[in-house]
């Protein structure tokens, strides 16, 4: 059987609030106004470029980044193999 459990009755010593309590109450208040207004102001401020250039960039620094990447992965695999294909030719 459930019992219901109310507080409809507080003990008037459990009311007062203890000084560092009060303290966090107001730091967090600080803390929430603060990111608040940080948002609202990054809301308002106007993005250098769109959002659809600024993801075509980014691919495109991608595909920069990994063409150059190969192309050094070929030339080192290529100069590493020029002892062994010297070896190989004198037989």
């Amino acid at each position: 059987m459930a019992i219901a459990f109310s507080s409809s009755h507080v003990h008037q010593g459990l009311i007062t609030e203890s000084k560092p309590r009060t303290e966090k109450k107001a730091a967090k208040k600080s803390a929430i106004t603060t990111f608040v207004s940080d948002f609202i102001e990054d809301i308002q401020q106007k993005p250098l470029q769109d959002a659809k250039f600024a993801k075509h960039d980014m691919f495109r620094e991608h595909i920069n980044l990994m063409s150059i990447s190969y192309f050094a992965l070929i030339v080192v695999l290529i100069a590493a193999s020029l002892p062994i294909l010297a070896y190989v030719v004198q037989y």
